[in-house]
């Protein structure tokens, strides 16, 4: 019997493609999601691929296997059956029904097929079985014995087969049109015999071929439109990462990307031919172009208009993208790159995770254990120091949301968003470590913008606004007037290059002067004002500040004689804490500017807790508020 020359070298053309597919991926099982990726980019069958300009895919996708145990199951296979049949048959004859099996098998995936890759020889082996089948039919038509021999070993063939197509997420469709592609060329060459020679065969093999070029395409041109969305995302992900201009993102996004999620969701309301099971995610799709060019919206009127307020709008498309179910066909074959590992590491990436917890405050914001009588709380999370730190949200005690901000070691630090009680903004801008900077923007009680001010080594009031929209400053020159809601008028001044200038005037409820304040390039020069009973005060800007009792120098006597510099252990430096001085006096909400060491930081603390007494801020010369203080201790 001559040897079986063309399966020896078939065995051994998978051996070795497999084999070099594993170096490439180092990985003998091949059974990972990448490994699959790297079958697929190699030559794996398609539909959009193979039917997208490389139909050579028909026959690649014949070397390929998912796995070793698919290779190995496909190799036995493979021997088992040329070593019987190509004796009996010719090479040449056996070769060419292995390739007209095989091209069958992968034209009959593309057509049932949906997204699915398919790849191996089983396709072909299937058409041989299906070959020899026939074969055994026609030649032992009456044997029943020899076709039941038969008909196990294909039914064995076809469940361990099923079994690992099952594990690789590859169906049947192949695998039945190679089997009856073989049955059909048994048949047709034993009952016509012209047509039993090799040429007739590769003259079969040429037109089963060109049928690639003729199938329908529509997998095809959803799936190119779907790239289109990958590609469109990934370039809004790369001007993220590389632009660090907030003006030059804008003209990006302006100019490139919102126009691409604006075709895109024209393009896919053209697309003709979508098969049924693929409609359900053009839906889900649809919704996320949109969503996604909302987005980019937001995202462009934030930085235009300098208005955080867009961080709560992208906040709610965020969930919206977020709630949008999950596609049934991701479309995305693409190697993922390695991710570099950045060394950026900032000081709040290098905390240790923290739990959140809820704090109480009174209507003062003094923080208090009886919820019962507390006005707000506040959900965040703290680090053994007691500071704050990441996102903080504070909440009225009806559950409304009163702030948004982010702390970095019990400073502000970001951007941060106030609400009122009605539910409209209050304020939005950033924060430098408790200073304010760039654009803040103020709000009137029924959500209209007030002001826009800007904050950089000095204040600068650019616009303002009354409640009904009417534009008192524009460009830091123009009158301010604000009005009680009796109609009454509340403050009068003048801005001039964004200052406050010259003569401020404000009022009680009831039209009665209550204040005048000179104003030099924002800062208070002198200041009159009446309380409620007329009695008359006067004022400069230190009383907008708390200070010690008995004055700064006495302050300072009293840390001196008080500190304990033993616990530096031997560094010396220069303290700075911030910390709150509310109405009756009482200090709160400690935060070390700059410290030295832990036991120092409390020390400094401790000191300015059991120090002098501290007189809280006076509004126009009298009224107590709460207000933020500063103090420094050298050890």
């Amino acid at each position: 019997m001559k040897k079986p020359i063309v399966t020896f070298v078939l065995i051994a053309v998978n051996i070795i493609v497999f084999g070099w597919l594993a170096l490439q991926q180092r990985s003998l099982l091949m059974n990972t999601n990448l490994d699959v990726l790297a079958i697929i980019h190699v030559g794996a069958n398609l539909n959009p691929l193979t039917l997208g300009g490389e139909p050579w895919r028909v026959i690649s996708s014949m070397f390929l296997h998912f796995g070793v145990i698919h290779l190995a199951v496909n190799m036995f296979s493979l021997y088992s059956l040329g070593s019987s049949l190509e004796p009996k048959i010719g090479a040449i004859r056996f070769l060419l029904i292995y390739f007209l099996c095989g091209v069958a098998a992968n034209l009959a995936s593309l057509i049932f097929n949906v997204y699915v890759p398919s790849a191996g020889a089983s396709g072909a082996i299937f058409g041989l079985y299906g070959f020899l089948l026939g074969v055994e039919i026609i030649e032992n038509f009456n044997d029943l014995g020899r076709l039941r021999s038969i008909a196990i070993s294909f039914v064995i063939f076809v469940a361990m087969n099923a079994f690992i197509s099952s594990q690789v997420r590859v169906d049947m469709a192949g695998h039945i049109g190679g089997g009856l592609m073989g049955l059909l060329l048994a048949f047709v060459l034993y009952a016509f015999n012209p047509l039993n020679d090799s040429k007739s065969l590769s003259v079969m093999l040429v037109l089963l071929f060109s049928f690639v070029f003729v199938l329908p395409k529509g997998q095809v041109e959803y799936y190119q439109f779907f790239q289109r969305v990958i590609s469109t995302e990934n370039k809004t992900n790369i001007l993220f990462k590389n632009t660090k201009d907030d003006f030059q993102l804008k003209d990006s996004l302006q100019m490139v990307i919102l126009p691409r999620w604006d075709s895109l969701g024209k393009d896919l309301r053209r697309i003709s031919k979508v098969p049924k099971v693929v409609a359900a995610d053009t839906f889900i799709v649809g919704r996320y172009i949109e969503y996604r060019k909302t987005e980019t919206l937001y995202r462009i009127r934030l930085i235009e208009r300098e208005s955080y307020t867009y961080l709560d709008s992208l906040e709610i498309i965020g969930k919206q993208l977020d709630s949008l179910p999950r596609i049934r066909f991701v479309l995305n074959y693409q190697i993922p790159e390695d991710e570099t590992i950045s060394n950026d590491t900032t000081n709040s990436e290098q905390l240790p995770l923290l739990e959140p917890i809820k704090v109480f405050y009174d209507g003062s914001w003094n923080e208090i254990e009886d919820a019962s009588v507390a006005m707000y709380y506040r959900i965040g999370s703290r680090d053994s120091l007691g500071r704050w730190q990441g996102f903080v949200r504070d909440h009225y005690i009806n559950g409304d949301v009163q702030m948004k901000g982010k702390y970095l070691d019990g400073l502000k630090n970001g951007v941060f968003l106030y609400y009122s009680e009605r539910r409209t903004y209050e304020s939005a801008g950033r924060y430098e470590k408790e200073n304010n900077m760039g654009k803040w923007e103020r709000f009137h009680w029924n959500g209209s913008l007030q002001s826009e001010v800007f904050y950089n080594n000095e204040t600068f009031v650019r616009n303002v606004w009354d409640s009904l929209g009417n534009q008192q400053v524009k460009d830091g020159e123009g009158k301010v007037i604000s009005w009680y809601t009796n109609g009454k008028v509340k403050e009068e001044g003048t801005i001039k290059k964004g200052k406050r200038q010259d003569f401020w005037h404000g009022y009680y409820t009831d039209g009665s002067p209550q204040y005048e304040e000179l104003y030099q390039n924002n800062r208070l020069v002198r200041g009159v004002s009446l309380d409620k009973n007329g009695k008359r005060y006067s004022y400069d800007q230190s009383s907008d500040f708390p200070f010690p009792a008995g004055g700064i120098l006495r302050f300072k006597e009293y840390i001196m004689k008080n500190k304990n510099s033993q616990i530096a252990g031997g560094q010396s430096g220069l303290m700075k804490i911030l910390f709150y001085v509310d109405e009756n006096g009482v200090l709160s909400n400690f935060t070390v500017l700059q410290g030295l060491c832990e036991a120092c930081d409390r020390e400094g603390i401790r000191l300015i807790q059991d120090g002098p007494k501290w007189n809280p801020a006076l509004l126009h010369g009298h009224t107590k508020i709460k207000s933020q203080a500063y103090a420094e201790i050298l050890f």
